[in-house]
């Protein structure tokens, strides 16, 4: 079976030509080493960009699958999605993604609302990694905090405040009550 299809009947069959295209590339371009294809991701965006038709920036339910697609891409190969990689891939210009999201441009569409989206997921696997990677990377915490405005912060420290005095054990019901001698003069007629 090649590495992106599905088994449907016996069959393999791609769901979207952009999972033939990886695998082409990866079969020619890289012979048959999918564990170079971290290295190579951007030179097979190029070579996949080259071979499918761009597509309208019209159709932003189409642009949303294609971008579902490449996240897979990306999960696959463990690369980092971004709307720079992307953009390549579909041949939008970078800055346009950033005009719909800051309803610029298309403002009575959902435009901006998927290129957010887009942004949220990117961001997301910019956490997943900084969380799930042993030790510090400092490149990806640059990226984090420069391409999705993240910031570090210190642990708040906990301050230890004693009350001003210290219940007792029979306040705490820890002892039971002890009987308080009576003082005289006080409700005694004696």
């Amino acid at each position: 079976m090649t590495d992106n299809t599905v088994d449907s009947n016996g069959v393999e069959v791609y769901l979207h030509d952009i999972y033939m295209y990886a695998d082409e590339y990866v079969a020619k371009e890289l012979n048959g080493d999918k564990d170079s294809v971290r290295e190579s991701f951007v030179d097979m965006i190029f070579y996949i960009a080259d071979r499918i038709e761009k597509p309208s920036n019209d159709d932003i339910e189409l642009l949303d699958g294609i971008f579902n697609i490449y996240v897979r891409l990306c999960a696959k190969y463990r690369v980092l999605p971004t709307l720079e990689m992307f953009s390549f891939l579909v041949k939008i210009n970078r800055t346009t993604f950033t005009d719909w999201a800051n309803k610029e441009y298309r403002l009575s569409t959902a435009h901006g609302n998927t290129v957010k989206k887009w942004f949220g997921t990117c961001k997301s696997f910019v956490v997943n990694r900084l969380h799930n990677k042993p030790g510090t990377d400092a490149n990806l915490i640059f990226t984090a905090k420069a391409a999705y405005h993240m910031r570090e912060t210190a642990p708040e420290p906990v301050e230890y405040k004693p009350a001003n005095r210290l219940a007792s054990r029979e306040e705490l019901g820890l002892e039971p009550p002890t009987e308080r001698p009576k003082l005289p003069g006080m409700g005694d007629n004696s």
